[in-house]
């Protein structure tokens, strides 16, 4: 958590489901709610990572239950135990993910399909399974909002070689949450995404871990370096709280200014102006 936060009380009272919140972004979002008063159930495959970070965040605050995302009746079970715990359900931050490098000609259909599963159907499969408990918050007067938050990637608006199968997913992410947040806003269920840059996650750790590949990557980086997965979490943090209230439908890009450039020549440069 970052030196100068102070908690708040954004989220007291409130619920939070956080898949892939063992570790990385996820963790980070998981202590960072946990901060603002949530009470958050944290799911993941390794039982012993995910009582170790639940025992870390508090027994007052977290638990977790083990998931695989890829398993619709898994999910299912995970909303089922959040809301026999808890009660109710407030904000689903959907963060789990894997990256696959693979160039195309080398691709096999099961890396594909595999890649598919975990990045984009996953989403869908949360999404509809938490849709049911979210409207029973909603109808019990609890809250005027609930939250999805699907965490995409920088590789949903633009591509990278190697990397079909996860920007493909991950574009889906950011189109499905648009449509998904038409549909449903209605109700007063806000869907948005959030989409990290290079982040020094384990996930990264053969770029970000590598000092030769962490200083190349920060050569493109217009901020010089990786994120760090705290600053994601306070970007999740706002898009769920209620102050992102008029907030429906959108893909923040938190990517320490990638986007912002065209990929043109440093032109200042070029004519001798900067």
């Amino acid at each position: 958590m970052s030196a100068g936060w102070q908690p708040g009380g954004r989220f007291v009272g409130k619920v939070a489901v956080i898949t892939g919140g063992t570790s990385g972004i996820g963790l980070a979002t998981a202590e960072r709610l946990v901060a603002e008063g949530a009470r958050v159930v944290v799911a993941g495959r390794s039982a012993e990572r995910g009582q170790a970070v639940a025992a870390a965040l508090g027994a007052d605050h977290a638990r977790f239950v083990p998931t695989d995302v890829t398993d619709r009746a898994s999910l299912d079970a995970l909303y089922a135990a959040t809301v026999d715990a808890y009660g109710r359900l407030d904000v689903v931050v959907n963060s789990a993910g894997a990256v696959s490098v693979v160039p195309f000609g080398r691709m096999k259909p099961e890396q594909w399909a595999r890649t598919i599963a975990v990045n984009l159907t996953a989403v869908f499969d949360s999404c509809q399974a938490a849709l049911p408990h979210l409207r029973a918050t909603l109808a019990a007067g609890l809250v005027a909002q609930t939250a999805i938050v699907n965490v995409a990637s920088l590789d949903a608006v633009g591509g990278d070689k190697g990397m079909t199968a996860y920007g493909a997913a991950k574009a889906g992410v950011v189109n499905f949450s648009r449509s998904l947040a038409l549909e449903l806003i209605s109700e007063g269920i806000r869907v948005n995404c959030v989409s990290p840059g290079a982040v020094d996650t384990a996930m990264t750790v053969s770029t970000a871990g590598d000092p030769d590949h962490a200083a190349e990557f920060g050569r493109h980086i217009p901020a010089g370096r990786f994120g760090r997965p705290e600053e994601l979490a306070a970007a999740i943090a706002f898009v769920a709280a209620d102050e992102a209230a008029f907030m429906v439908g959108a893909n923040l890009a938190v990517d320490g200014g990638v986007t912002c450039a065209t990929g043109h020549p440093d032109l200042l440069a070029m004519f001798g102006m900067s």
